[in-house]
């Protein structure tokens, strides 16, 4: 193989030049250097195709060793073995679905075989399980390595199943971990939820629990909590009855719960370790409370301090002198203004001090007959649930009302009634107690802090706000945040341990004691971290 030299190669590429432009003819005497060159030019190609596979071959054998060289050398490596486990907690600690190998815990061990030694060798890293539908025949399979790997440790779960066989299998699985349940959060069909009671005497951990449904008219056996040492929260959707089967108690701090008789209301209300209670009376309830009564006393809770109802009956029966924060969410508002006298009895005889409030807007037109028990709360949360009309907030410009409300939020659910009048009118409001001058007229304090929590991405509302001249409150200074919580139905918690699952609940669910079950009381702690119920 030879090429022509470097002066005839360059004759040859103006002649090939020539030939391709058509300013001269093929000739046969051109043919025959043509095929020499293509051949010498083949030749040349196939040596330095043979050596860059040599190269290629040499390069990839040099890659892993010297990767693992560097490796030896960055920081992450003088690591001691405790706080790797800490960083892959961190990374790893809100897993979407445990039974999914590509994401979570999984992929930590793939990087190295050190990792990977730490990994099977840390049940802290496995004690976190998600378990969300679709699940397949392979589900129960993953759910037992995962399982095995936690070893002995507490478990916190999360668990949403439907009707299939694959759903009852693995929430068998579940049932059959109870021992190691710390926390628990349910959401299941009937059939699954019966199974709850062969639990009872094998939940020794068990601090939190959830539960849920979507089917109606379910009635939970709560067998399973009357011997449950640790349990300090307790959610319980569907109805109970506790009365007659009574809770662990003594840790008792946080319950939530549906009740249809006043038995189990009064049990309720006498555990004295409660801080956070929140009641939903059912509409079967079976007889209203009879406050009247002489031999009936008042039940004193001592610790509590949120208290959430739907039904003012109950309130008869309590006192709560430490009360910090009340939300009241009627199922019906009626025209008559009895319920609320029962409230502001209830607020009067407990002498309490309450600084935050939660009501629907036809709430608010009946807030004056709160006012000598409201003077120092300074946030009014408003809740725009369906089926509840959107009523103007136009009550909160008399004089005197509220006269220490400085932050007011709006949460505003799906398909509300919002019309265009309504912005107008609450634009007016938070204007009229925004302004200095204004709010002195009024003799209450300034108003500094607006917040709207919107369902939807692409609520309407904001806009509404802002052509009504809500920026125009802001960029005079009026502290505005706006959120949108709930993405495709999205509700959250915070668990024990930091935890979060995001799963769908749709607004105004009426089998939760949360109500409304789409917000939860987030707003009064400053956040948006919520109910996690499916």
């Amino acid at each position: 193989m030879s090429f022509p030299p470097q002066d005839d190669e360059s004759e040859r590429e103006a002649t090939i030049t020539s030939i391709l432009r058509k300013k001269r003819p093929l000739l046969d005497a051109d043919v025959s250097w043509i095929e020499k060159d293509i051949t010498a030019y083949e030749q040349e190609m196939s040596i330095i195709d043979a050596q860059v596979a040599l190269l290629t071959r040499r390069k990839e054998q040099l890659e892993r060793p010297l990767s693992r060289r560097k490796s030896l050398l960055s920081s992450i490596h003088h690591l001691p073995k405790d706080i790797l486990v800490e960083i892959f907690r961190w990374a790893a600690h809100r897993p979407q679905n445990s039974l999914d190998v590509t994401k979570g815990v999984w992929p930590l061990g793939q990087v190295c075989g050190w990792w990977w030694d730490i990994v099977l060798a840390s049940p802290i890293l496995w004690s976190v399980v998600i378990l969300k539908p679709p699940y397949t025949q392979h589900s129960t399979d993953i759910l037992a390595h995962h399982f095995r790997r936690s070893s002995e440790l507490p478990l916190w779960i999360a668990i949403r199943t439907e009707d299939g066989a694959n759903d009852s299998r693995v929430f068998d699985m579940v049932i059959q971990q109870s021992a190691l349940w710390k926390m628990m959060d349910i959401r299941a069909p009937s059939k699954d939820l019966a199974k709850l009671s062969s639990v009872f005497g094998h939940v020794p951990f068990l601090e939190e629990l959830y539960v849920s449904t979507r089917d109606s008219e379910v009635y939970l056996d709560t067998d399973a909590l009357s011997f449950a040492p640790s349990l300090r929260c307790a959610s319980l959707g569907p109805p109970v009855e506790i009365s007659k089967r009574p809770l662990s108690g003594s840790l008792l701090t946080h319950f939530q719960g549906t009740f249809r008789h006043l038995a189990d209301i009064r049990y309720i209300t006498q555990i004295q370790t409660l801080i956070e209670l929140r009641i939903r009376v059912h509409d079967e309830q079976d007889r209203p409370l009879d406050s009247g009564n002489p031999s009936l006393r008042p039940v004193r809770m001592e610790q509590l301090r949120f208290f959430q109802v739907n039904d003012v009956r109950i309130l008869g029966a309590l006192t709560a002198p430490s009360l910090k924060r009340l939300n009241y969410f009627p199922d019906f508002v009626s025209n008559e203004d009895a319920t609320m006298h029962l409230l502001q009895d209830f607020l009067g005889r407990s002498a309490c001090s309450i600084d935050y409030l939660g009501i629907y807007p036809e709430v608010v037109q009946k807030i004056h007959h709160l006012k000598a028990v409201t003077t120092s709360l300074s946030y009014l949360v408003v809740f725009y649930e369906e089926g509840h009309p959107a009523s103007p907030l136009d009550r909160l410009t008399v004089r005197e009302t509220l006269p220490a409300m400085n932050r007011l939020c709006l949460c505003i659910d799906r398909d509300v009634g919002w019309e265009r009048r309504d912005g107008k009118t609450l634009i007016d409001v938070v204007r009229r107690r925004f302004h200095e001058e204004r709010a002195a007229v009024l003799n209450v304090a300034r108003l500094t802090s607006l917040r709207i929590d919107c369902v939807d991405d692409d609520s309407e509302v904001i806009d509404q706000l802002k052509s009504e001249g809500l920026d125009a409150l802001e960029a005079e200074g009026l502290h505005l945040e706006k959120k949108s919580l709930y993405d495709v139905e999205l509700v959250q918690r915070d668990w024990v341990g930091g935890l979060e699952l995001q799963d769908t609940l749709r607004p105004g669910t009426r089998n939760s004691a949360w109500s409304p079950a789409w917000y939860h009381a987030g707003v009064e702690r400053g956040h948006a971290a919520t109910q996690v119920v499916g």
